[in-house]
């Protein structure tokens, strides 16, 4: 489906905004036990249960963001003492893993950001966006990202933060659910949709704000709005406060790859406002890097 003009747009289905204050960053961590795929994948005879477990130790630890100790570990992990004991001498050991020689508590190490570094290197997606986006960023002095689906969720590979104050700070490498976020309508609606509503039925659809949409039909509705227009448009559902758009990145056979989005805060910006100024240059970035990425 060809994109949309640049030219003058307006919202549908849309809600007016309001000025609230901000929601802070779910961060909780991740399971995926919930997901009916995952529990299926889970089930089959190739999963090694005991290396689930040590990601789930080092998922612990990152969600506390702080060092913690063996029985607190156990606990922010859901797995017995003895096991994670096992598994922290491990990660120590390999170097994975800091420990306090006062204290005995843990903290990721330095290694880690090894793999950072290394996911980020090779995404040759981001690469060809980033000078498109930080383009976008210098013209509209807004908060620009870039983000990619992994199974329900999407990751945050790239930003370039507002020259103003914003409502909601995150990072590279934050996730959102995909259902209730700008980015992630604007992938899942360009996609087979088939694969898109499995991923909303395995999803965990809780409402992040009073104004989150989480039933399947309203979903799907979204969905084909977001299609029909080209774009999608966030109006507080992941965060009080916070007010997106995005617009899909399509690879040479035309699947949705990625998601290029501008975050503005309620209190300075409004719905019509984004529509007007904030829509075409966001969608003429969007073809831009589509342009590049039917080369890759």
């Amino acid at each position: 489906m060809a994109r949309p003009s640049a030219g003058p747009v307006r919202a549908i289905g849309g809600r007016g905004v309001m000025a609230a204050p901000a929601a802070k960053p779910r961060t909780s961590t991740r399971t995926r036990q919930g997901a009916a795929g995952a529990v299926v994948e889970q089930e089959s005879p190739l999963f090694i249960a005991s290396l689930a477990k040590c990601f789930q130790v080092l998922e612990a630890l990152n969600t506390a963001a702080r060092p913690v100790g063996l029985t607190e570990l156990a606990q922010l992990s859901g797995l017995d003492r003895s096991g994670v004991q096992r598994i922290t001498h491990t990660l120590r050991v390999l170097g994975y893993l800091r420990q306090d020689p006062a204290t005995k508590a843990f903290r990721l190490s330095g290694r880690m950001l090894e793999f950072g570094h290394t996911v980020l290197a090779t995404d040759r997606v981001r690469e060809r966006a980033q000078p498109h986006l930080e383009a976008l960023n210098r013209r509209t002095g807004e908060t620009v990202n870039l983000m990619e689906l992994e199974g329900e969720e999407i990751v945050y590979v790239l930003r370039y933060p507002s020259l103003h104050a914003v409502s909601v700070d995150l990072h590279v490498g934050s996730r959102l659910p995909a259902y209730c976020t700008a980015a992630g309508r604007a992938i899942l609606a360009h996609m087979d949709s088939a694969e898109a509503l499995a991923r909303l039925k395995a999803a965990r659809r809780t409402a992040m704000t009073r104004f989150t949409v989480t039933d399947l039909a309203g979903l799907r509705r979204e969905l084909e709005v977001v299609h029909a227009q080209g774009f999608a448009v966030n109006d507080q559902e992941a965060f009080l406060g916070d007010l997106s758009v995005a617009a899909p990145l399509r690879d040479l056979h035309g699947r949705p790859v990625a998601a290029v989005n501008i975050a503005v805060p309620t209190p300075r910006w409004k719905l019509e406002e984004v529509l007007s100024k904030l829509v075409p240059p966001l969608v003429r970035t969007a073809v831009a890097i589509d342009r590049e990425l039917r080369g890759l």
